[in-house]
């Protein structure tokens, strides 16, 4: 006995697929349905495709299978085998990718990676890819030519011939096949399933043996998968066929969806719906208990145009020809045709009895047997609607003699005619109440008669719209109109039930009421069925593709058996009335953002010029049953714009102030159930360069540094200056010392030259001589040392001693020298000639006046920071030597005024500190006589 079946809904080339031969569906993390096809890859939402191909990047557009890995990486198995993967809608392959060139490197295939159902274990086996590593796994259930499972503690691997035993070391082979090359398929709960072209093998272990059930499949099978019952579902060229692991042997397969149609494979999504891959495209069956009548339950055509459940539980069926079917063991067979079988609608069905029914169609009014053995044709016009209370038929036509309303008595058999209305169309909507007034309902507003015919007027609106059925809720009259709403007349009140109040749309095409006192409400965008409480507040409940309710197909509806038929273009489908599905609310992803000249998948924040802000952005709530009842709500913060529900999934910005806005969308089915977290994305307007923080610092930072140059400038024009100033004072000490030098020179030569022209006097001709020659020694050294400003210790006392050497033979070596420097001290320089003076005033003023017994002391040695230079002598002194000296008692050593000139222009030249002391012995001890000169030689940059 045949029964309704399950939904399916179909898609092809024809609503976007690139290829009607698709090989595999899978489902990713997002929730996205991936089709393999001959002609690439498509990626569905449950609204758009969106197929790559060879043009995106694909080694080959014939692509056979997906799987995604931890990373969310689609891997793709194409017609070639070369690694590829899709992320981020990029394509990555050998040619741009270094994991995928590894992999082609080390020979690892598609189906090394895939994983495969493997529930004994709870657990998928594969291969571990990192995002740059590739290991070998302990074992693999991956469809290929070698699989490892393991069953009651053992490890066993099947080849394309043998299931091989693991004994480690070594192995053993349990099972030889008789084919030449069998396919594994997976191992479950403890069966290992092997398929060759029409067979399948149930393995099961037994003490370790094998024990095999071959069950022949009638057609090659191209795929073995598990379920939803957990059974077997084989994928074969002739349909998808059921396998029952607890059956026995010699069962055979049933078919359980796409009988005759090449199935290449089958998937249960997340939702528990059932995709199936075919060569005329995918087929999807709802996951709800949707049931169909379809032509496979003998319906002449899918298109049905009106359905009608009869007492009897007799359902009956009509189409646009006129023919009407019936309903007998859950199958249905023709019962009349109304005419010719030309273009005649059946518009109504309208039960008198047990064993008749009025049928309203184009072409006029007939009665007919419920037994199918004859109708009579009562009416010759146009029938538009009927209603019928205590054997009274109100009647409703379109007739050229202006008799569009009639009464037709059932016990009489006779017709009556209502008084004409304003209008002459015939009125789309009748009803008879309780207390026997005729309503009707036409495209003028409502009518109504009770002795004299008025029109309804409690309303001021209906009597402005077109009326599009008649019906009673709890004695109410319900009164549905095609762009108001319905209104529902309960005494002397009126409740209006629309957008406002809960409506999916205000236009109705028709209202019905249910066994439970119930009212459904078929609209352009849905049906929904609403109870009321003893008060009629409202409670709406919209059904939706979830429920197995098309949108926009719905021709006619009618209640009995505790279900709702709906006659549809697909079909009669079947519902319970109290269905309700679990209400879902949908996540939202961000498919692109599209600019002038690029695309951004899967964007998470997009960054737009100022003078380029405008942008396209997709987004979708993947829903497979709520296609075309999803709505969309967005918000932009940071705009002046307030909360949009829309049904497109497709925003343009444009002509955004530079700032930071975050695009929030929600996403809800067709009870309003919005998902709490939106989807955001961050988009980012960039100012003008000219309003940029970089630039203004830019500006400002450019700003300091021209008044940093020009501050620069200026100082350095000051130290310009003041270095000008200072070289100028250094050029004057240096010439000051140049002068000093040249004074110092004259005034050792006048001394000197005295001292020969004494030898000469006294003819003395050899010592004047070797003076004059150690003179000439003495000159040259001068000449040499005193153009430097510095000399070394070591040289300054070189030509002190050949000073004092002339001067001893000058004064037939009345005093005796001693010179010490201290070691270490040779090479450091100290002034040029700076001890000469007061040398040569010890020798000249002190010890040349004694006659025997003179001593001179030089010495040069190191303290903290300075140099100490000492020059000692024991001689008169200069009080003494002055009594001595025929020269003026106002004279003044030259040489210490130029000595004293010297150091005072070096201190300033260089920024030493050099420091001259005079001591007079007697100052110590008055037994003493002699002077000591002490010179400090401080912050000398030779030190």
């Amino acid at each position: 006995m045949h029964g309704q079946q399950p939904q399916l809904w179909h898609y092809s080339l024809s609503d976007g697929l690139p290829s009607n031969t698709v090989y595999s569906v899978y489902q990713d993390s997002k929730g996205f349905m991936w089709f393999c096809t001959s002609w690439g890859i498509s990626r569905f939402d449950g609204h758009h495709f969106e197929t790559i191909t060879s043009n995106h990047g694909l080694p080959d557009n014939e692509t056979f299978q997906a799987w995604e890995d931890s990373w969310q990486r689609l891997w793709v198995s194409t017609y070639n085998g070369s690694p590829t993967y899709i992320y981020n809608g990029k394509v990555y392959s050998v040619h741009n990718d270094n994991l995928c060139h590894l992999m082609e490197k080390k020979k690892i295939g598609f189906y090394d990676i895939a994983p495969r159902w493997d529930l004994y274990s709870d657990r998928h086996k594969k291969y571990v890819i990192g995002k740059e590593s590739i290991s070998n796994p302990k074992d693999s259930t991956a469809q290929s030519s070698h699989m490892h499972f393991s069953d009651q503690g053992s490890d066993y691997y099947i080849s394309l011939k043998k299931i091989i035993k693991k004994n480690y070391p070594g192995s053993t082979t349990v099972y030889t096949f008789k084919e030449k090359a069998v396919r594994p398929c997976f191992y479950l709960n403890g069966h290992l399933y092997v398929r060759y072209i029409n067979f399948i093998y149930d393995i099961i272990f037994k003490e370790g043996q094998p024990v095999i059930k071959k069950i022949k499949v009638p057609g090659n099978i191209l795929d073995l998968t598990v379920g939803k019952n957990g059974k077997i579902w084989c994928c074969t060229i002739s349909g998808i066929l059921e396998y029952d692991p607890e059956g026995t042997a010699d069962q055979i397969p049933h078919y359980v969806a796409m009988k005759g149609i090449v199935s290449y494979s089958c998937f249960i999504d997340k939702q528990n719906n059932s995709w199936y891959a075919t060569n005329e495209g995918v087929y999807m069956q709802p996951a709800n208990k949707t049931l169909v009548y379809t032509t496979d339950d003998g319906l002449t055509d899918n298109n049905v145009l009106t359905v009608k459940y009869l007492p009897g539980g007799k359902l009956v069926a009509g189409y646009s020809n006129s023919e009407v079917m019936i309903r007998e063991k859950n199958r249905f067979k023709p019962l009349y045709t109304l005419g010719d079988g030309q273009w005649n609608r059946l518009k109504y069905i309208l039960s008198i009895d047990n064993d008749t029914f009025f049928a309203g169609t184009d072409r006029g009014l007939f009665k007919c047997s419920m037994a199918g053995n004859g109708n009579t044709k009562l009416l010759e016009f146009s029938q538009k609607s009927a209603s019928i209370k205590n054997n009274i038929v109100l009647l409703s036509q379109t007739s050229t003699e202006k008799e569009n309303h009639l009464i037709y008595d059932l016990r009489k058999g006779t017709f009556s005619q209502l008084p004409e209305l304003s209008t002459s169309i015939a009125a789309p909507a009748t009803a008879i109440d309780a207390t026997g007034v005729y309503w009707l309902g036409t495209i003028q507003g409502l009518f109504y008669f009770n002795a004299t015919l008025k029109k309804f007027i409690q309303d001021a609106s209906l009597g402005k719209n077109r009326i599009t059925s008649l019906n009673f809720l709890k004695g109410r009259l319900v009164i549905s109109t095609h762009s108001d709403g319905v209104f529902i007349r309960d005494g002397q009140r009126i409740i209006k039930l629309n957008k406002t109040n809960g409506l999916i749309s205000n236009i109705c095409e028709k209202a019905y009421v249910d066994e439970k006192e119930r009212l459904w409400i078929n609209t352009d965008k849905g049906l929904s069925r609403i109870s009321f409480d003893d008060d009629m507040h409202p409670s709406i409940y919209h059904f939706s593709a979830v429920d197995g309710v098309p949108s926009h197909m719905i021709n006619n509806i009618t209640f009995g058996e505790g279900k709702a038929f709906l006659a549809t273009s697909k079909g009669i489908i079947v519902i319970d009335q109290d269905q309700v599905s679990k209400n879902q609310p949908y996540k939202v992803y961000f498919l692109k953002a599209s600019f002038k000249d690029s695309t951004v998948y899967y964007p998470q924040k997009i960054s737009l010029n100022y003078n380029q802000n405008n942008a396209q952005i997709n987004y979708t709530a993947i829903s497979y049953l709520d296609q075309k009842d999803i709505k969309y709500k967005y918000l932009l913060s940071g705009a002046e714009n307030d909360t949009v529900i829309t049904e497109e999934s497709t925003l343009n910005l444009g002509a955004l102030k530079p700032g930071n806005y975050l695009l929030n969308v929600w996403a809800s089915g067709k009870n309003n159930s919005w998902n709490k977290t939106p989807a955001v994305l961050a988009i980012v307007v960039k100012p003008p360069f000219w309003e940029e923080l970089w630039f203004m610092g830019g500006m400002f930072l450019l700003l300091l540094v021209f008044i940093t140059i020009i501050y620069r400038h200026r100082i350095n024009i000051i130290r310009k200056k003041e270095a000008e100033k200072t070289e100028r004072k250094k050029m004057i000490a240096e010439l000051e010392m140049q002068a000093l030098r040249a004074q110092i020179n004259p005034h050792f030569i006048f001394n000197v030259l005295n001292a020969i022209q004494n030898y000469y006097g006294k003819e003395d001709e050899l010592n004047a001589n070797y003076y004059m020659a150690a003179f000439s020694d003495l000159i040259r050294k001068t000449l040499t040392h005193s153009k430097k400003h510095w000399n070394t210790i070591d040289k300054e006392m070189s030509m002190l001693k050949t000073y004092i050497e002339l001067e001893q033979m000058r004064f037939k070596n009345h005093f005796g020298y001693e010179i010490f420097v201290e070691p270490g001290l040779e090479q450091i320089k100290i002034p040029t000639m700076l001890l000469q003076t007061y040398t040569e005033n010890s020798i000249s003023h002190g010890l040349r006046y004694l006659k025997t017994g003179g001593i001179l002391r030089i010495s040069c040695s190191r303290s903290t920071d300075s140099i100490i230079c000492i020059v000692e002598d024991n001689g008169v002194g200069f009080e003494k030597a002055r009594e001595f000296d025929s020269r003026p008692n106002d004279y003044k050593s030259m040489g210490l005024k130029i000595t004293a000139g010297r150091i005072s222009a070096i201190n300033e030249l260089y920024g030493t500190s050099i420091s001259t002391e005079i001591t007079h012995k007697k100052s110590i001890n008055p037994d003493l006589q002699g002077t000591i000169v002490r010179i400090t030689i401080k912050n000398t940059p030779f030190l």
